[in-house]
């Protein structure tokens, strides 16, 4: 049954394999198209917000530090601390204090520091005063990095606020730091060229990279699977059989002659005895058994007429 079997495959088998080996590659492709649009849409730098819990009383300067989302190495950005600050004399009277950002990876590797002074100014009083009351929050936005890559995926933040003197003599003997309600650091994508495409269009960028990929993955797949096929017309198709049938035929005739040919000649040569049959071959006759006549030349025969 199985030698049946293999026998029947046997003629298919140039067309069904190149089948079979497309259809199996065909989910493996689709997977690989559809895990390249979630892999760009995963990896599209966005704006992020990260928030700061600010440490009083540690000794120095009030600081927070935290880790950053996950980030582009070679994508631009603008890191920037927005504060929510009280209205109050003392933030006031602070004057101007400094702004410090250390951006390092989890090895300790320091990346960059920037440290940018800052001021906190009151709020500009309306004509219409009398109507409105004075804000009592201010918001307040120190910006370290312009369009600048980090180089690293994974970084943390240290930002301080303040005076590291730590002087005082305005007011009654604050100390010289900044009241603060609420802050964060935010980091802004800068948009240039095909990145700033992609970060501008997520979604359609991931989506035309998957059909992309499956677009050139089933190219160079229909490429090396299209050779291994053989293709027939119908014209061979019609031939084809009666001259496998044609050749079929003479195969088996000239093993039937190969069976028989050993027993015919046994057969012939015992069944009839043959003999050589003498042939009398008559001598074969020459010029030279027969006398020789002279043949007269003219100046005999014309002396023998005158004579």
């Amino acid at each position: 049954v199985l030698s049946g079997a293999l026998r029947l495959f046997r003629p298919l088998a140039p067309h069904l394999v190149p089948v079979f080996v497309c259809l199996a590659l065909i989910p493996v492709i689709i997977f690989l198209s559809l895990f390249s649009g979630w892999y760009v849409w995963k990896n599209v730098a966005v704006r992020w917000e990260s928030p700061l819990y600010l440490q009083y009383g540690d000794g120095g300067s009030p600081y927070a530090e935290i880790p950053l989302p996950s980030l582009a190495p070679s994508q631009p950005y603008d890191i920037s601390v927005h504060l929510v600050i009280p209205a109050s004399e003392a933030n006031f009277a602070l004057g101007n204090f400094m702004a410090t950002l250390t951006l390092s990876t989890p090895s300790n590797k320091t990346l960059t520091s920037i440290r940018k002074p800052a001021i906190v100014l009151p709020p500009t009083k309306s004509r219409i005063s009398w109507v409105s009351s004075p804000p009592r929050l201010i918001n307040l936005d120190i910006l370290f990095l312009k369009s600048q890559p980090l180089g690293a995926s994974r970084v943390i933040a240290r930002v301080e606020l303040g005076r590291r003197d730590e002087w005082r003599g305005l007011g009654n003997g604050e100390g010289r730091e900044l009241s603060v309600l609420s802050a964060s650091l935010e980091g802004t994508v800068r948009r240039h060229g095909i990145r700033g495409l992609v970060t501008r269009f997520p979604l359609p960028s991931a989506i035309v990279s998957s059909a992309t990929f499956l677009v050139i993955s089933l190219l160079v797949l229909a490429a090396c699977i299209l050779p291994a096929v053989q293709w027939r017309f119908p014209s061979d198709s019609s031939t084809e059989p009666v001259e496998e049938d044609i050749k079929e035929r003479l195969f088996r005739k000239r093993r039937q002659r190969r069976k028989v040919s050993p027993t015919s000649e046994s057969t012939s040569q015992s069944g009839y005895k043959t003999e050589d049959i003498t042939v009398d071959i008559p001598p074969a006759v020459t010029l030279s058994d027969q006398p020789l006549r002279r043949r007269r030349s003219r100046v005999s025969s014309v002396s023998y007429d005158s004579e």
